[in-house]
C-alpha cells in the first residue's frame, strides 16, 4: 500500500487495468502496458524456471556444477517475483523492457556455460537450456518496443554463438548455425508482432484521449446552449413582458375616466413583440425546424426575424440541391452568425450566400457593421461565451473549414465550407 511520492509501492497481484480509469495520455498508456507486460513476463519466467528445475532433476540433470546452476535458477526466479508484488514508479517503460532482456541472456548463458550444456556432439546430445534463447525475443515482444525486441534477437544469436564457441573448441557447426538461424527468424517475427501491437495500443490510447477531449467539448457546448437560451429569453421576450407588466399596472391603477388608450396600445405592442421574439427563439432552437420547413425556408424565416430585431436589411441567396445530413449544422452556424450580428455588429445591410450541392457546402454571411476588434473572440471565449468557438469545433469536426474576418472598409465576413457526407 505505499504512499504518494514514493518510488516503490506494493500493488495488488492483478494483471488487468481497473475499468473506468481512462488513460490521461499515450505515454501513460505505454507505462501501464509496460508494467502489465513486465508482471506477466515475470510470472511466465517463474513458471519456466520451476518447470526446468523439475525436468533437470528428473530427466536432464546438468553435467557440471548442478548445485550452482540450481542456485542461479532460483535466484533468478526470486528476482522475477518482485515485479508481481512491488512497483517502481520511476522505472521507465523502456527500462522495464530492456533490463529483463539483459538479465535473461546473462542467466541463460551463465547456466549453460557452467553446466556444460553447449553442444559438442549432437548425436547423443539432448538439452533444454539452449532452446531458452528462443524465449528471449518472444518475451521482449510483449513490451511493445520493436527496437528492444530486435536487440533481444540480435543479442540472443550473438551471445549464443559466442558462448558456444568459447565453451566448445570444436562445436557442432551444423547444429549451432541451424539453431542460430531459427532464433533469428523467430526474432524477426517477434519484431513485426511488437510493431503491430505497439501501433494498436497507441491508436487505442489516442482514441481514448480524444474521447475525453470531445466529452469535455460536448459538456461545454451543452452549457453554452443553455446560456444562449437564457440570454435570448432575458434580452428579448423577458424585456417585452416586463414592459407589458408596467403598462398593465398603469392600467389597473388608472382613475375612472382617465385616458388609458396609450397604455393599452403599448401593452398590446409589448405583448406582440414578446410573442414575436418567442416565436423566433422557438424557430431557432427547435431541432426539427429545418427538417419540417427545409433549410432555405428556415434560413429565410430566421434572417427576416433577425433583420426585424436588428434593424438591418437582408439579401439572402440560396442554391440548395436538396436535403443533406449537414443541413442542421449549417442552420446552427448561420443562427450563431445572425445572433452576433444582431447583438454586436450595428449593421445596416447583411448578405447571406449559401451554395449547397450533393458534395460540398459553402455558407457566407457578410455585414457592414463595426467589425471585430482584435482579441474580442478570445476574451469572450474566456468569459464563457463560446458560441463561435463551438461552431468552429462542429465544422472542423466534420472535416470543414471555418473563417471569421474583418472586411474593408468595415464589417465582418463569416465563411464555412465543409464536405457533404453520404446520407
Amino acid at each position: 500500500m505505499g504512499r504518494d511520492g514514493q518510488s516503490i509501492r506494493f500493488v495488488k497481484p492483478a494483471f488487468r487495468r481497473s475499468v473506468g480509469q481512462p488513460w490521461a495520455s499515450v505515454s501513460s498508456a505505454m507505462r501501464d502496458h509496460a508494467w502489465l507486460a513486465l508482471r506477466i513476463n515475470s510470472l511466465v519466467r517463474v513458471f519456466i524456471t520451476t518447470a526446468l528445475f523439475i525436468m533437470n532433476i528428473t530427466v536432464f540433470p546438468p553435467r557440471d556444477h548442478p548445485l550452482l546452476c540450481y542456485t542461479i535458477m532460483w535466484s533468478y526466479a526470486a528476482v522475477n517475483v518482485l515485479p508481481l508484488v512491488v512497483r517502481w514508479d520511476r522505472v521507465t517503460p523502456f527500462a522495464a523492457s530492456l533490463v529483463p532482456v539483459i538479465l535473461d541472456l546473462v542467466v541463460i548463458t551463465t547456466v549453460l556455460t557452467l553446466s556444460g550444456g553447449f553442444p559438442k556432439d549432437t548425436s547423443n546430445y539432448i538439452t533444454l537450456f539452449d532452446d531458452l534463447y528462443f524465449l528471449v525475443p518472444i518475451l521482449a515482444a510483449f513490451q511493445l518496443y520493436p527496437s528492444v525486441t530486435a536487440f533481444a534477437g540480435v543479442a540472443s544469436v550473438a551471445v549464443y554463438i559466442s558462448a558456444a564457441v568459447a565453451a566448445a573448441p570444436a562445436p557442432d557447426w551444423v547444429y549451432l548455425i541451424t539453431h542460430a538461424v531459427f532464433i533469428a527468424m523467430s526474432s524477426l517475427c517477434c519484431v513485426v508482432f511488437s510493431s503491430l501491437q505497439r501501433s494498436r495500443v497507441t491508436t487505442i490510447a489516442a482514441l481514448v484521449q480524444q474521447r475525453s477531449v470531445l466529452l469535455g467539448r460536448v459538456i461545454s457546448l451543452e452549457e453554452d446552449e443553455r446560456r444562449k437560451i437564457s440570454e435570448v429569453l432575458h434580452d428579448g421576450a423577458l424585456q417585452s413582458v416586463l414592459a407589458a407588466k408596467l403598462d398593465a399596472e398603469e392600467i389597473s391603477q388608472a382613475e375612472p375616466g382617465e385616458d388609458i388608450a396609450g397604455h393599452v396600445t403599448r401593452l398590446e405592442s409589448a405583448l406582440a413583440d414578446a410573442a414575436r421574439q418567442l416565436r423566433y427563439s422557438v424557430t431557432e432552437l427547435h431541432p426539427d425546424q429545418v427538417e419540417l420547413a427545409g433549410l432555405e425556408r428556415a434560413l429565410r424565416a430566421m434572417f427576416e426575424e433577425g433583420a426585424a430585431r436588428g434593424g438591418f436589411e437582408v439579401d439572402l441567396s440560396c442554391e440548395v440541391a436538396g436535403p443533406t445530413p449537414i443541413d442542421e449544422l449549417i442552420f446552427r452556424a448561420a443562427g450563431e452568425f445572425l445572433s452576433n450580428t444582431v447583438k454586436h455588429a450595428k449593421a445596416k445591410h447583411v448578405t447571406v450566400r449559401l451554395e449547397l450541392t450533393a458534395l460540398r457546402a459553402r455558407l457566407e454571411v457578410t455585414d457592414d457593421g463595426v467589425g471585430i476588434a482584435s482579441g474580442v473572440l478570445a476574451s469572450r471565449a474566456a468569459e464563457g461565451h463560446i458560441g463561435v468557438s463551438s461552431q468552429r469545433v462542429r465544422v472542423e469536426g466534420m472535416g470543414g473549414s471555418f473563417s471569421l474576418e474583418n472586411v474593408a472598409p468595415h464589417g465582418t465576413r463569416a465563411v464555412i465550407e465543409l464536405p457533404v457526407p453520404a446520407s
